[in-house]
């Protein structure tokens, strides 16, 4: 029979993601998925404090540190670490984002603040895990939700600055608040809105990665009955792409993330396949669109989405190479006609797949295999 541990002091910091349950219920899972599990684990490493991890609460982490809490200052800078953090992430993932589901386009977006109560409680062993029991943890649980008008914030329970002792020097920044819950009374707080910090994110690092002098040696369009954005999901979709994509036996990437600026893949059809980089996203009221380019920035492809009147889409695919005489001539001699020839089977049977009839010659999907270490940029 399971029993209760001894009773011990024990300070417990909670990093919540504001806007979470919005952010889960108006977006796409699957797409939510990768970026909070992202965002939850840069919290944990942002830990300077000795924290532990007691669990995972679907949008915060519940550390805790048994023994005499750290001073003011110390708490005040983890917060600030970890605002920094989390920010500087969802930065880099909008700035090399290729989805435009509600789940990507609304991760910039999200919040955090932090809760922080000092306290006794006891640990109660369940199977494998030990979870935390007594009031103090239901004070720290119930000031999640709280009255602060802020969006992003710290909030330190009175309990928890007396028990540090904090002049009334340190505590002069930060705002005081109090709140009643059921059961618990009023609960008394001082906050520190994070907002300032906003200053010391990261701005993220702009890769590029196409051809910087390019010109335009082949374009193929094709109107589609469908609207843009599922065909853009679909195009974007890697492991997809033998839906679509004309003569592809198989698809190899390097991990499983979904696609983003700087993915780099290949499709397999004859050998000699050439490996590409997601380049480019850009996107409009009008448009929607992204580049690929070979690793070697020999030549770029771009597949442009243009919103047509009652629900339909012209899609573009559009060939580029360096500029100058030699590879335009290469490309006439060598490239020309089989590109040409895939392109136009690709649209025809992109088209089959969005207007939901067969498509000619249609061809199960590809396998998915792992790319070779070598060669990616």
């Amino acid at each position: 029979m399971a029993t209760r541990s001894t009773t011990g002091e024990t300070l417990f910091f909670i990093p919540d993601i504001g806007g979470f349950t919005k952010f889960i219920n108006e977006t796409e899972i699957e797409h939510s998925q990768h970026i909070v599990k992202g965002l939850l684990e840069a919290l944990v490493d942002a830990n300077t404090l000795g924290l532990q991890v007691s669990e995972f609460e679907g949008d915060a982490v519940l550390f805790f540190r048994r023994g005499a809490p750290p001073p003011l200052t110390e708490m005040v800078e983890q917060a600030r670490r970890m605002f920094v953090d989390f920010h500087s992430l969802l930065r880099r993932i909008d700035s090399v984002r290729v989805c435009q589901c509600g789940a990507c386009t609304g991760a910039s977006r999200l919040a955090l603040k932090i809760v922080v109560h000092f306290g006794s409680a006891s640990t109660m062993p369940v199977k494998d895990h030990v979870k935390f029991i007594g009031r103090d943890i239901i004070v720290a649980h119930r000031l999640l939700k709280n009255s602060v008008p802020e969006p992003e914030y710290l909030l330190l329970t009175q309990d928890t600055l007396a028990r540090l002792g904090s002049a009334e020097s340190e505590t002069t920044a930060l705002a005081p608040g109090s709140d009643a819950y059921d059961e618990l009374g009023s609960i008394a707080y001082r906050y520190l809105s994070l907002a300032a910090y906003h200053a010391d994110v990261a701005a993220a690092a702009q890769l590029r990665l196409g051809l910087e002098d390019r010109v335009q040696v082949m374009r193929l369009a094709r109107r589609i009955e469908a609207p843009a954005e599922p065909i853009y999901q679909l195009m974007i979709d890697l492991p997809a792409r033998g839906q679509w994509i004309d003569g592809v036996k198989s698809i190899e990437f390097r991990d499983d993330q979904p696609n983003h600026v700087g993915k780099v893949h290949r499709c397999v059809r004859d050998g000699g396949d050439p490996e590409v980089v997601t380049s480019e996203v850009r996107a409009t009221e009008q448009t929607m669109e992204f580049w690929e380019t070979d690793t070697q920035r020999r030549a770029s492809c771009r597949y442009l989405l243009t919103r047509l009147p009652g629900e339909a889409t012209e899609v573009a695919i559009e060939f580029f190479v360096r500029r100058g005489l030699l590879a335009r001539l290469v490309f006439k001699a060598l490239l020309e006609r089989k590109l040409k020839r895939g392109f136009e089977r690709s649209l025809v049977k992109l088209a089959a797949v969005c207007e939901g009839v067969s498509a000619p010659g249609a061809a199960a999907a590809p396998r998915v295999a792992p790319l070779a270490a070598s060669g990616a940029s």
